[in-house]
Order: C-alpha cells, then sequence, then structure tokens
C-alpha cells in the first residue's frame, strides 16, 4: 500500500466462517487490504490452532500469521442464540466467506432466500473441495485429495512415481480465486448495487493451473506426462540436479540463449546442440547429474 493513503477495502466487513488454510488465507488477504474481518470459529476452534510449530501458549505461529488483523468469535451455530447472533452480522456485513460441504449453510438455517432476505448487497463466497455441483460435491477431502482428482499429482515427482506436492496448491489457488472474486464482486456492487454468489470448488482451481498440460492432450505426440513433460522432468535444461554436498540445484535454463551460456559456462559446448534431444532426455540428465555431482552447491552458485 502507499504510505498516507487509505487501505484499499478500509470499511469492507467480512464475516469468515472459515477454518484450516484456504478460507482464511482469503481473508488474511483481504485484511491486509484493510477490511475489517470478523472469524467466526465453532465452540471448540479452529483445529489449525494447534497445528504446530507451537507458540508458547500453545497457539500455532501459522495460526497467528493467516488470522492476523482479525477478530475471533466463537459461535454454536447449532443453536438457536448462536444463529440470532449470526443473523445480526450478515445483515451488516459486505461479505460472507464459507467452507462448509453444500448443504450445511442451509440446515443451519442460511440459505440463498434468507442470505438475501436479511442482506440482498451480501457477496457470499462459498469455498469448497469440489463445489456446489456435480458428483463429487459431497466428498469430503484434503488438498492432496484435490490435487490428485485434478491430476496435478499425475505431472509431479518421477516416471516412477508420483510426489505429494508442497506447499498445498489447492488450497492457495482456491483461496486466490475467492479472493479475486469477491474483490471484483464487491467493485461490480459499487456500480449496481448488486450483492453476488460465489461457488469455488478447490480442485477446479487446482485443474485450471493445467493449462499446458490439458493443451497437450490435443496433440497425441506431445507427451506431458510426470517425468517426460518439459517442465515435469523430461528437459535436462529444465531440471533438478543433486550436488556433491548432498544439496540442489534447480537449472532454468530454457531459452537458447541461456542453455548455451550454461553450457559455455561449465565447459561444455557440446550440449548446445544437444538442448532439443526428444524427451525425456534421459542421457543428457544423467551427463549434467554427473556434472553436478562434482562440486558443491556453494561452488555451482558462484560459478552459474
Amino acid at each position: 500500500m502507499t504510505s498516507g493513503v487509505a487501505p484499499m477495502l478500509q470499511g469492507i466487513r467480512v464475516l469468515d466462517l472459515s477454518q484450516f488454510i484456504p478460507g482464511p488465507y482469503c481473508t488474511m488477504l483481504l485484511s491486509d487490504l484493510g477490511a475489517d474481518v470478523v472469524k467466526i470459529e465453532p465452540p471448540y476452534g479452529d483445529p489449525q490452532a494447534t497445528d504446530g510449530p507451537l507458540d508458547e501458549d500453545g497457539i500455532s505461529l501459522w495460526y497467528r500469521i493467516i488470522n492476523r488483523n482479525k477478530r475471533i468469535a466463537r459461535l454454536d451455530l447449532k443453536s438457536e442464540e448462536g444463529r440470532a447472533v449470526l443473523r445480526r452480522l450478515v445483515a451488516v456485513a459486505d461479505v460472507l466467506l464459507e467452507s462448509y460441504r453444500p448443504g450445511v449453510l442451509a440446515r443451519l438455517g442460511f440459505d440463498a432466500a434468507e442470505l438475501v432476505a436479511l442482506n440482498d448487497r451480501l457477496v457470499h463466497c462459498a469455498l469448497s473441495g469440489w463445489g456446489q455441483s456435480g458428483p463429487n460435491r459431497l466428498r469430503v477431502g484434503h488438498d492432496n485429495n484435490y490435487q490428485a482428482s485434478a491430476g496435478i499429482l499425475d505431472v509431479c515427482g518421477t516416471i516412477a512415481a508420483p510426489a505429494t506436492v508442497n506447499p498445498p496448491i489447492a488450497d492457495y489457488a482456491g483461496a486466490l480465486n475467492a479472493f479475486a472474486l469477491i474483490s471484483a464482486a464487491l467493485f461490480r456492487r459499487e456500480r449496481t448495487g448488486q450483492g453476488a454468489y460465489i461457488d469455488i470448488g478447490m480442485a477446479d482451481a487446482a485443474l485450471a493451473l493445467l493449462g499446458p498440460e490439458a493443451a497437450a492432450l490435443a496433440q497425441p505426440d506431445y507427451d506431458a506426462r510426470r517425468g517426460r513433460g518439459p517442465y515435469a522432468g523430461g528437459w535436462a535444461c529444465y531440471n533438478l540436479y543433486r550436488c556433491a554436498c548432498g544439496g540442489h540445484i534447480s537449472l532454468g535454463a530454457l531459452e537458447p540463449r541461456f542453455w548455451a551460456n550454461f553450457c559455455a559456462a561449465v565447459g561444455r559446448p557440446d550440449w548446445i546442440a544437444r538442448q532439443t534431444e526428444p524427451r525425456p532426455q534421459t542421457g543428457l540428465i544423467a551427463e549434467l547429474s554427473d556434472l553436478f555431482a562434482m562440486r558443491s552447491r556453494a561452488d555451482w552458485i558462484a560459478t552459474l
């Protein structure tokens, strides 16, 4: 933010009914822009609060970070008293973000009609695993399940086996989509006065990250599979290599001039013409692996 300028979302009131990472990360971004966020937790709290590493008082450091600038309140929404409090909060809110499975909020007495009756200017964002419709909508899951169902794990790892991806990119992709669409809905509301309903599935958000891999399906001769694709370990010029110290180097010399510069720096000009060999470039990758294994990572960083 620019010094001396009011935060972009100053005066916007947000109710956060979510837990763990996706929803709280989205509302953290909103709060960073000046929104007033009230995070409503169940009586037992958010499990993220005790998911280490823990502070001296037993509260997770990450929980403190992701919920910075927020006010935390606990409500039992299965009780009439708790629902009455939430009705009053919804009536004066600008944004409601929740991460329940489809149908749960309605069973608590807050279906679409009730929310509109309480506040027809409300921007309601439902952030769930597989969205509000479709055959998977009622499945429970976490980030690795969303990654698996979207196909991300199928392009991560080696030819022999997939690898779990961390940070939890499906969680963050869903959170960023929610942040963008909530912001856009607030902008539209300024022009039209209309509220909005936003349906975001984290598996959908993860799938949207697979643009090049999805495009490759239209070209049977273009192999984008794990360990074979250009960004999945198939290219020697875009890969990870183990050094003599046990550390690793990430080589990202995609452009021909950068690859030529790299080959010159390591004294292997004969490799320059081999950049476009058919994938997977097993032989060339093995030669680079032998090279990097000769020196420590610090030495390679100094050279490259």
